[in-house]
């Protein structure tokens, strides 16, 4: 299975498509070949059954109807008084009576004979001694002396309960020899009594035999011959149709029928030699007969594989042109995604500038659409990080000329604060000390990001130094919780807007005013808040600030732009600043950003 999965994903994605296809098409063509099999097979099952089961009917009917007329024949024959009278005769006048047998008695025998084509002979038996035989072609009388020793005679004669009974086939008695006959035909015979008009004793036995071909003639021009097999069998379990010579006189059990010789009559499905057939048996009235009909399945069902053999043709012809259809579809849907594929690659090569044209509107259309739109941002990206790296990489160049001599500037300061310490002039001592403090933490080691602690601090030494241009015309308010000063913040991104409270929105007022800065944290984000009562802005002036639109004058604009391109460049996405203002009121800018410790 594994060596079987390697070799499956080797394949191109066309193959894969067209064998998937195919497979799927391939199972139900199978499975609906099956079981339309099944289903048309049981029904030409059940319809055979029916019309075998009415063919061997009338085949038992024609049978039977010859036996029948047998059978009332012999009723004739035993009960006509000419008969009766002759076969008690004392046979004293022997010209009359041969002269009555003559005209009356032969008369009427041969007049059966005639009438009845398919009897192949009646012959007569008298008990009376003094009767001379007298006889004919294929019919006569004879002394019953010549059969009462016979078992098939005598069982009659001597059971008084019967009065009639068939027997299977057997060689024909020949009670006279004919040089013009030579074989010796089969037959069946129908042996009735001939009871005395005097004493009621038995005067004669009449025999009437019909040749196993005459009788079971029917059986041979049956059409269920040419689908099967067809038996007669008799009480004994042999067969006594000739129709199959091979098996005549053969018994049932050596064609795999022994257990269909006795019971009612049966119509099923069974295993006959090996061979799954249709097996029926119908008992005939009259000689202890049977006929059983054994029909292989496969001649039934021949026709139904035939077309079966047809549909699957064309089924698979209609399968071949599907599958050249999924093929062609296929190539030219993956001609397409060729296309994107080809573009996946030159982009691997950095080629991001490249672009699929897109066509419709379904799924590839979407991956296109898609995919360029991901080109379009990796561009931007690429192109927003080189930007990011170009302005820390000039921030570093300025930080290292800010670093040249730092101590230079700190000792500069330290020298003005003991002058002016010496001159007692306190003021200008606590303005070079702030200013210092400033100095030092804006240029934090050529670092872009400070603790928020620094950051605060920062603004507080600005602060400080802004009071005296000011001369305390503003108070300056800090709300710090404790937990948001250990984290990291880009440096230098408060001092500017505090700026632009003091310029834009203190200044212009003329009166006292308050800033307040707030840091907290909020759900993971730290969030630094100035807050001025100042005159505020327009919504217009709003709009362009964060627009990014140059505005008139410069000032809180380009800080604010300047601070957004940074937070951007920093934090990407994670981040937030948030301007609100009305005019005479005063301004809130918020920054928000992912708290993150210093590592």
């Amino acid at each position: 299975m594994a060596r079987f999965l390697r070799f499956y994903r080797n394949w191109s994605v066309t193959t894969k498509f067209v064998m998937i296809f195919v497979s799927i098409l391939l199972v139900s063509l199978v499975l609906t070949g099956y079981t339309l099999y099944k289903q048309a097979a049981g029904s030409a099952i059940e319809q055979a059954q029916t019309i075998m089961e009415q063919n061997l009917l009338q085949t038992k009917a024609s049978i039977e109807e010859k036996i029948k007329m047998t059978e009332n024949i012999s009723q004739i024959i035993a009960f006509d008084s000419r008969i009766q009278t002759l076969l008690d005769s004392d046979f004293t006048n022997e010209s009359f009576q041969l002269q009555d047998y003559r005209d009356n008695v032969a008369p009427s025998i041969d007049n059966i004979m005639r009438q009845n084509p398919y009897i192949h002979s009646i012959h007569v038996y008298m008990s009376n001694p003094q009767i001379p035989e007298l006889y004919g072609g294929y019919d006569g009388f004879f002394g019953l002396r010549r059969v009462e020793s016979d078992p098939n005679y005598s069982a009659l004669l001597a059971d008084n309960s019967k009065k009639s009974e068939w027997r299977s086939v057997h060689k024909e008695k020949l009670l006279l020899v004919r040089p013009d006959v030579s074989a010796v035909a089969d037959v069946l015979s129908y042996n009735r009594k001939i009871y005395s008009f005097h004493d009621f004793g038995i005067a004669g036995l009449v025999e009437i035999e019909i040749t196993e071909k005459e009788l079971f003639k029917s059986l041979r021009d049956s059409v269920s011959g040419t689908l099967g097999n067809v038996y007669i069998v008799d009480g004994n379990g042999r067969i006594v149709s000739d129709n199959i010579p091979e098996a005549y006189g053969e018994n049932a059990e050596q064609v795999g029928l022994g257990n269909w010789i006795t019971g009612g009559a049966a119509n099923r499905l069974a295993s006959v030699n090996g061979t799954r057939s249709i097996v029926i048996s119908i008992p005939l009235s009259g000689p202890n007969l049977r006929i059983i009909g054994a029909f292989p399945v496969s001649h039934v069902v021949q026709k139904v594989q035939d077309s079966l053999y047809t549909t699957l043709f064309v089924l698979a012809a209609a399968l071949l042109v599907l599958s050249l259809f999924v093929y062609f579809v296929t190539v030219k849907l993956l001609s397409r995604m060729k296309q994107l594929l080809k573009a996946m690659k030159q982009v691997r090569e950095d080629s991001l500038g490249v672009s699929v044209p897109v066509i419709g509107n379904d799924e590839f259309s979407q991956m296109t659409h898609s995919f360029n739109h991901m080109t379009q941002r990796i561009h931007d990206l690429v192109e927003r990080v080189y930007k990011s790296e170009l302005l820390e990489r000039e921030a570093e160049v300025r930080a290292l000329e800010s670093q040249i001599n730092p101590h230079f500037l700190y000792n500069t300061l330290a020298t003005i604060s003991w002058v002016a310490r010496k001159a007692k002039a306190p003021d200008v001592a606590r303005i070079s000390d702030s200013l210092a403090k400033f100095y030092r933490l804006v240029l934090n080691k050529g670092s872009s990001e400070t603790l928020i602690q620094n950051e605060l601090e920062m603004v507080k030494a600005y602060l400080a130094i802004q009071k005296f241009r000011f001369e305390d015309r503003f108070d300056a308010v800090f709300e710090v919780e404790d937990e948001v000063k250990d984290f990291v913040t880009l440096k230098n991104i408060l001092q500017p807007l505090v700026e632009n409270a003091l310029v834009h929105g203190i200044e212009p007022k003329r009166s006292h005013g308050t800033i307040i800065i707030k840091a907290s944290v909020e759900d993971g984000w730290a969030v630094l808040r100035i807050i001025d009562d100042g005159v505020g802005m327009t919504a217009q002036r709003i709009a362009d600030i964060q627009a990014e639109r140059p505005l008139a004058s410069s000032g809180s604009g380009y800080a604010v732009a300047n601070i957004t391109s940074r937070l951007r460049s920093h934090y990407g996405e994670e981040h937030r600043l948030e301007l609100f203002s009305r005019l005479g009121i005063g301004t809130v800018i918020t920054i928000s950003f992912k708290a993150r410790r210093l590592i």
